[in-house]
């Protein structure tokens, strides 16, 4: 079989983009997806541990609150409240502050991304004022050009 019969493995991309900027989009977005398919973020470690935290928290509260109901002397609530009440208000609180902390990584991330796409943004729109600047500095010559044989037209 002859080489000539077999179908061409080059294409000619059909849209205006050039091959080098798509082929850097797709490595980009692989990359990200390569990346948060691959572990587990520190993000989601505050999730996980803040809920986790904040669950077993409200759980020691809730045994503190029954010890301390079915027992009739102050002596005998004592080591409920410190166990179930003071263990688990602590327990909430550093799963709250957890949770936060993942609300802020969430927070950064969001804003460096949007940073980046403002960034692209701008640079396509420089790119776009520079063009059209350009077309204008062509249209001025044009209309300097026009004009200047006329002048010479009308003064003879």
């Amino acid at each position: 079989m002859s080489t000539s019969a077999l179908p061409s493995t080059t294409a000619e991309p059909t849209d205006a983009t050039p091959i080098g900027d798509r082929e850097q989009r797709l490595v980009a977005v692989l990359g990200r997806a390569r990346r948060q398919a691959g572990r587990v973020s520190g993000e989601q470690w505050l999730f996980v541990a803040g809920g986790a935290l904040v669950l077993a928290g409200i759980v020691l509260v809730i045994i503190g609150w029954v010890g301390t109901s079915q027992t009739v002397l102050v002596a005998g609530q004592i080591p409920y409240v410190v166990s179930g009440g003071l263990l688990g208000l602590g327990l909430i609180f550093l799963g709250g502050f957890l949770y936060f902390g993942y609300w802020l990584a969430l927070l950064v991330r969001e804003g460096r991304a949007r940073r980046q796409d403002d960034e692209a943004e701008l640079a396509r729109m420089a790119v776009s004022l520079e063009r059209a600047n350009d077309t204008l500095e062509r249209i001025a010559d044009l209309l300097l050009e026009e004009r200047t044989p006329r002048r010479r037209q009308r003064r003879a």
